[in-house]
């Protein structure tokens, strides 16, 4: 009896530790899944974050491309919190913003008041809360010398945050929550700018009504050329649509002074201040005055008697064509709208420094031109000694042919293609120059065009081109017609090609339609007077900021 009464308490012993381990069991079991299920969460919720992280960023570093040459982080920081407020929950418990921009006067001194880094001066911030503006305590992300180093300078902004996660399962074991942490690094592309200018002749055109008052000699003393003046003012103020000392530029004329060539007058830099010094010397070209010589070259002609400027001359070409021999007349010395040598000198711009070639910049040229192509570098000196321009550009008198150009401006011609036979016009008989080439000014700015499109930089060189002025849409000079029997403009279709077309290597100049283009082309535009400039630049200034953002 007593034995069967002792099993009876050991079996209802061994069913209450059985309900115990099933109970603990359970809790394992809940447990385990808990770890399966709020793991799954956790990670969800922090590729949420990371997301919403990556693109705060993102839209933060976009603002570089917005505030010009204001230094604001809190620009940058407002757009990172707004992005992550529209777009993530209220459990974002903290959102830190680092870039290498400071807010304060305090942190930023500008000896000069130009608003940017220049050497001497202090950019610094209290990167670790310890009171001490201690410049190596900035984020990794900065360039520890961004005025001895400028090419090293990015537009980076760091986002970092964290959002608390909430547990359903793993709380019945006591864990409620937990807090993750995302960081994402956002970029804006550095921009690396060439600006070309003509500052021919042409650019003095418009300084007074007669002739007189348009004397570069004058003009060029007190920057009162027009519309070389206007167009100054308008690239200094476009200037203010990219962000130093990140964004380089570069400045290229199409003459010298004095000289015809094509000049860099200013290698790409970062420093504002020698930009704006750079664009305020130019000075329109200004040869040698006319002496009743037969130097080569252009000169200015004034009146005998009364010394009142009549314009810009041929002088060797004119005396000449009226001379005993016009058939030797050769003005080939004198053009000066050499806008393939100009294009020529942006490419190696980019190029000349292998140390601080940036090929992760967005590379970009805006190109002010005044006229038609009618001059190029001087490649071949025994043959070509003043550059590309084929006899029968010539003409019998200045005003019948365009010098070094023909007619045709869709008629393309390589410099390695055949010469041809040629019969001079005035002596009626095979010229002693002859046979020629019929590569001109217009086909060598075409070919320095692709050079400069196709120059290594993700999907090219992006060209903007400025058509200004009525010789822009001058078509005295062509025998061409588009499709519809408009005749063609030879300065407009090459700008058009330039910006449009160049570097596709189309075999009709891109007339045919390019479906799949290899460059990331600009845009060409025309304005009637320099008043047009300015809004002109603003929509370069846009489009730049939306290829870079894309």
């Amino acid at each position: 009896m007593i034995k069967k009464r002792f099993q009876k308490i050991l079996d209802q012993t061994e069913r209450g530790q059985a309900i115990v381990l099933v109970a603990f069991a359970i809790i394992g079991l809940v447990a385990m899944v808990g770890l399966v299920t709020d793991t799954g969460i956790l990670l969800i919720e922090y590729g949420k974050l990371k997301r919403g992280v990556d693109a705060a960023a993102v839209s933060a570093a976009q603002q570089y491309r917005l505030k010009g040459n204001t230094l604001d982080k809190a620009a940058l920081e407002n757009s990172a919190y707004n992005f992550l407020q529209l777009n993530q929950s209220a459990d974002i418990t903290n959102i830190t913003v680092h870039s290498c921009e400071d807010a304060g006067a305090d942190t930023f001194i500008d000896a000069n008041s130009n608003g940017v880094w220049d050497a001497g001066e202090t950019l610094t911030k209290d990167w670790n809360g310890n009171g001490a503006f201690d410049g190596s305590q900035k984020p990794d992300l900065c360039n520890p010398d961004p005025v001895g180093n400028p090419n090293a300078n990015r537009k980076l902004v760091e986002v970092i945050a964290s959002k608390k996660v909430y547990f359903g399962f793993l709380a019945v074991i006591g864990i409620r929550e937990t807090t993750v942490t995302a960081n994402s690094v956002g970029e804006a592309a550095t921009i690396d700018l060439v600006l070309v200018i003509d500052n021919s002749g042409s650019m003095a055109y418009e300084t007074s009504a007669d002739a007189a008052g348009n004397d570069p000699n004058v003009c060029n003393l007190d920057n009162t050329c027009q519309p070389m003046k206007v167009v100054k003012d308008t690239a200094l103020d476009f200037l203010n649509t990219l962000y130093f000392p990140y964004d380089r530029v570069s400045v290229v004329t199409m003459t010298g002074h004095t000289d015809r060539n094509p000049v860099e007058v200013l290698p790409l830099t970062s420093n504002k201040a020698a930009i704006v010094t750079a664009i305020n010397d130019i000075k329109v070209f200004e040869p040698r005055d006319c002496d009743g010589s037969l130097t080569e070259g252009s000169c200015l002609y004034h009146d005998p008697t009364t010394g009142v400027f009549l314009g810009e001359a041929c002088e060797i070409y004119q005396i000449t064509i009226g001379g005993v021999d016009p058939a030797t007349a050769d003005p080939s010395s004198c053009p000066s709208s050499n806008v393939g040598g100009a294009l020529k000198l942006a490419r190696i711009s980019f190029t000349e420094d292998p140390v601080h070639t940036r090929l992760d910049a967005f590379w970009v040229v805006v190109s002010l031109i005044g006229g038609p192509a009618n001059a190029t570098d001087v490649t071949d000196p025994v043959n070509y000694p003043h550059g590309f321009c084929p006899p029968n550009t010539f003409g019998l008198v200045a005003s019948q042919l365009p010098w070094c150009r023909d007619r045709e401006p869709t008629v393309r011609h390589a410099a390695d293609d055949p010469l041809v036979a040629y019969i001079n016009p005035i002596s009626g008989v095979v010229d002693p120059r002859s046979p020629i080439s019929l590569y001109d000014a217009d086909d060598y700015a075409r070919d320095m065009a692709d050079a400069l499109a196709k120059t290594i930089s993700g999907e090219g060189v992006t060209i903007y081109t400025i058509g200004l002025g009525d010789a822009i849409k001058n078509t005295t000079f062509s025998d061409d017609h588009y499709p519809d029997g408009t005749i063609i403009p030879p300065a407009e279709d090459l700008l058009m090609y330039i910006a449009e077309c160049a570097g596709e290597d189309s075999a009709n100049d891109c007339r045919t339609p390019v479906t799949t283009p290899k460059i990331n082309h600009g845009q060409y535009f025309f304005a009637p007077n320099n008043i047009a400039l300015g809004e002109i630049f603003d929509r370069i200034a846009k489009n730049i900021a939306t290829k870079i953002s894309q």
